[in-house]
């Protein structure tokens, strides 16, 4: 055993590697002089003190590097690598008698023979320390997880020839579960009933903010579910066996993302008494949107969960037992709900040992995220959040990468989720490669950060001695591009909410920002965020109360960090945050998704329709990613009082050609310019201007434009600004700005 966590300790209460000697002679052998050692090259490393063992018995010897001969215990003087190491024994001639091969084990898993002294070694997940291997059992499959496009016979084999019992439901086999006899026929799902999916995972009672549960509707896309373990006399010999079939004549073809199976029992997740993904008995009618059992955290609610990950290619990545919870704040109550996913000693494996997201190069996960799609507030586009996040991805800021995926939960079809960095201690440790005992997060009692503000509350950062403090105590370049990135996508629930700082824990350890969160961005273009992130109204407790924009309030008093910050701003318009670089990233995002979103839709009833999740795309993210920038730059110039900035939004962006092919020309102009269509005609139009601040200033009605003919504008009597000219029939919509310089 070369990772004992739980399984036995030594003399000291340790729980080292061990490794396990048998006589299967009918005679006493002396070992003294024998020796192990995990170096071919040294096969004497440790060697025996006089020991016997008596026939048919057992000696363990703890591998610790303690190095102990003369106590009650036998310990090496070296360890093993649950990686992966050999381990030799050799006699008192020093001849080799026996050897193990390089084999890597999971935390309390042994590599052993089995019947006793047999030549077959097999993994052994139920150890048995200085007793007989002969009760341990390894089931052989005659088919693996994975996909296939046709149905077959899944046959499988113990090789004590004890008796294997199998569920194909999620739950644990027992020996009430069904008796295996002699194959097992693993057929299509085209016509299984929904089971899982029927169980409303929301209240009766309506709640606007996410979306409410319904019936799928239709028979849902399956997997077959196999689990397994033998028994022996009343006793589990086996380890329980977790495996999924995707049975479909199309299958290799039928998934442009990876797709993740997770099996647990059903109770666990749907019981009313203790399934963290419903409502049950912890929902409170009078408060429904804080309670449920999905509301419930801590170690309580976590539930074991099997995971197999495959790549859209049907090509396994990895499969291993974890632990699971419910994720999130508010979207706890959306239909579809977010998970936490746990690698923990005690499900086996300590780490995810995959390359989940492939933004890192990152294999070793303790914890990952999969998240709803239905965590925006306003528009269906289900991919907001990244794609904020990989816009900002090339700035000084950490952010969640992420990867879509198909989640299948007992076999059944539970639509697209987005794989997503867990944002914790362990981020930081694999992101920055800090121990992540040395790293703490901002809590509302933080020493440090406290000492932090009340300095800055008793001096004024006008003060260049003063500032020059501020900045050794947080990133300064990474504060400003994350509130850069927070202040462009509009991010309506912030600063008072989604905040997440850390430091590493030394003297010179400065604060660092962690961009997350962003689905209440992208919907207002025009939202002055410099005013609203530095609002001072004691009256307002969400989303900015006057303690969350203390900080930039105050930073803004110095002018070295305003002419920082604008500075700053300027170049990220011009280079991450141009048009054509989001447009790019928008482009490449919504193609990983189109595929899927079909039978996502026809799953959870959302997006409404793939027409509205298209048209959410083209109305709100597209007209936001092009026309922020002008606003940006208005808000920015009229905030810091600028007559240069750095900036011209004009000169970034195509502004004569929209995506439904409407032309204006001149732009810039002094307000004499004209519209016309280059695709096709326009019928019984709404005409309408608007400045920056959503007032109107123009507006006309019943306007029809035949292809290529102009219509011609005279408003040079307006003063010189951005303005918004929209274009909107039955079967037509155009938004685009219009600069009049006069």
């Amino acid at each position: 055993m070369s990772d004992n966590e739980t399984t036995i300790p030594d003399e000291d209460g340790d729980f080292k590697d061990w490794i396990e000697l048998y006589n299967n002679s009918e005679s006493t052998i002396n070992l003294l002089d024998y020796s192990l050692s995990d170096d071919f090259n040294n096969l004497d490393k440790w060697v025996f003190p006089q020991k016997s063992i008596q026939p048919h018995d057992f000696l363990l010897i703890f591998a610790s590097d303690k190095n102990r001969l003369d106590t009650i215990e036998l310990h090496t003087n070296f360890k093993i690598s649950s990686s992966g190491e050999k381990i030799f024994l050799s006699d008192n001639s020093g001849i080799l008698i026996d050897e193990t091969v390089s084999v890597s084990l999971s935390p309390d898993e042994t590599y052993g023979r089995t019947p006793d002294g047999n030549t077959n070694w097999i993994k052994i997940s139920i150890p048995s320390p200085n007793s007989s291997n002969n009760s341990a059992n390894q089931l052989l499959f005659s088919n693996q997880e994975g996909f296939y496009t046709s149905p077959f016979y899944q046959t499988i084999t113990s090789l004590t020839g004890d008796t294997i019992y199998y569920s194909l439901d999620g739950s644990l086999p027992d020996e009430n579960s069904t008796i295996y006899a002699d194959s097992i026929f693993i057929d299509y799902k085209t016509y299984a009933p929904n089971v899982f999916s029927e169980i409303p995972t929301t209240p009766e009672q309506n709640l606007i903010t996410h979306k409410a549960w319904e019936s799928p509707g239709i028979v849902l896309d399956k997997a077959t579910i196999l689990r397994c373990a033998s028994y022996h006399n009343g006793i589990k010999t086996s380890k329980v066996y977790t495996k999924s079939f995707f049975v479909d004549d199309e299958v290799f073809s039928k998934y442009t993302i990876p797709v993740i199976s997770l099996i647990t029992d059903g109770d666990n997740l749907f019981n009313p008494d203790s399934g963290i993904y419903v409502p049950g008995v912890h929902y409170d009618p009078n408060n429904p949107e804080y309670t449920g059992n999905y509301f419930e955290d801590g170690d309580e609610w976590e539930r074991p969960v099997h995971i197999e990950y495959f790549e859209n290619n049907g090509l396994p990545g990895f499969a291993q037992d974890a632990g699971i919870r419910i994720h999130g704040g508010k979207t706890r109550h959306a239909a579809q709900k977010s998970l936490r996913l746990y690698a923990r000693n005690e499900y086996g494996a300590k780490y995810f040992n995959y390359k989940l997201l492939p933004q890192k190069q990152t294999t070793e996960y303790k914890r990952f995220i999969l998240r709803t799609t239905m965590g925006a507030y306003g528009g269906q586009t289900i991919f907001k959040d990244a794609l904020a996040q990989d816009i900002s991805k090339s700035l000084t800021i950490d952010c969640q990468n992420f990867q879509p995926v198909i989640v299948y939960i007992n076999g059944e079809y539970w639509g697209i989720h987005t794989l997503r960095d867990r944002i914790d201690d362990r981020y930081i440790e694999y992101t920055h490669h800090i121990d992540n005992d040395s790293v703490e997060f901002r809590t509302w009692n933080n020493a440090h950060y406290n000492n932090l503000i009340e300095f800055i509350e008793s001096n004024d950062l006008s003060y260049n001695t003063n500032y020059e403090y501020v900045i050794t105590q947080i990133d300064i370049d990474n504060y400003i591009d994350y509130t850069i990135s927070e202040q462009f996508f509009a991010n309506y629930d912030w600063p008072g909410n989604n905040i997440k700082l850390w430091r590493p824990i030394s003297v010179t350890g400065k604060w660092r920002w962690v961009l997350f969160d962003l689905d209440d961005g992208f919907k207002n273009e025009s939202r002055n965020m410099l005013i609203h992130a530095t609002m001072n109204d004691t009256s307002i407790h969400w989303p900015n109360p006057p303690a969350s924009t203390f900080l930039f309030r105050n930073l803004l008093k110095s002018a070295i960090f305003s002419n920082h910050f604008i500075a700053r701003y300027a170049e990220i318009l011009n280079q991450n945050f141009s048009v054509s670089n989001m447009m790019n990233k928008l482009d490449t995002i919504k193609k990983m998704y189109e595929p899927e979103v079909p039978d996502h839709i026809s799953r959870w009833n959302y997006p409404d329709s793939f027409y509205r999740w298209e048209n959410d795309i083209k109305n709100e993210l597209i007209p936001f990613i092009k026309n922020r920038p002008c606003y940006v730059e208005s808000n920015i110039t009229e905030f810091f009082s600028l007559t240069e900035f750095g900036f011209s939004c004009f000169l970034n962006t195509d502004d004569t050609i929209t995506e439904n092919s409407l032309i204006v020309a001149s732009n810039p102009n002094n307000g004499n310019f004209y519209i016309y269509s280059n695709s096709s005609d326009i019928n019984n139009a709404q005409v309408t201007i608007t400045n920056i601040n959503g007032k109107n200033v123009f507006n006309e009605s019943i306007v029809s434009l035949t292809k290529y003919k102009h219509k011609h504008f005279n408003l040079n009597h307006l003063p010189s600004n951005i303005y918004i000219l929209q274009v909107v029939s039955n079967d037509f919509h155009s938004q685009t700005k219009i600069i009049i310089i006069n």
